[in-house]
């Protein structure tokens, strides 16, 4: 099976690694060296023969872990191919969306990004660059909607009171 380092296992909703599993398609199947394959190995997409099984690629994420993925051949014409890695990439993704959230939290009570890059170090090292271009990149990607405002809001002081008066009017435009 996958190797998923402490931080991972650290996480509460991780306690089950078979949880993050279960939304990916049952096609795979872990073998006892611990590759990522199809239990029928795929037809060729050049002559439609049923391929081989050809070994495995290594893919490795510091302090998260790595993946074992199927490779097949071809015999008859020699065409490789490679498994689907796309739920390693989600599950990557997920851990990504969780921390970057974790980030927003620790900006909005001001702690800078070398404060969040030590209390990360203990969770998932990450340095204060790297902290600064994920919160960034997720600010970007948040949804601002347009302001459709109608009123315009005044602020007039008033002399014979000699405080500030809130008038609302409508926006003419």
């Amino acid at each position: 099976m996958a190797t998923l380092d402490y931080a991972v296992l650290n996480l509460q909703y991780m306690s089950s690694p078979r949880y993050s599993f279960e939304e990916f398609s049952n096609d795979l199947e872990c073998t006892a060296d611990g590759i990522f394959r199809r239990t029928v190995p795929p037809p060729c997409p050049e002559c439609g023969v049923l391929m081989s099984r050809n070994g495995y690629n290594t893919y490795c994420k510091k302090y998260i872990g790595s993946i074992k993925m199927g490779r097949y051949i071809c015999s008859f014409c020699g065409e490789s191919l490679e498994e689907d890695r796309s739920f390693w990439e989600e599950l990557k993704k997920g851990l990504f969306d969780v921390l970057d959230v974790f980030y927003h939290q620790l900006r909005f009570y001001n702690v800078p990004y070398k404060g969040i890059s030590a209390i990360m170090k203990l969770v998932f090292p990450r340095g204060k660059t790297t902290i600064y271009n994920a919160f960034m990149e997720s600010v970007e990607k948040t949804y601002i909607p347009p302001v459709d405002d109608k009123w315009n809001r005044s602020l007039r002081r008033t002399t014979s009171k000699n405080r500030w008066n809130t008038e609302v009017s409508p926006n003419i435009a």
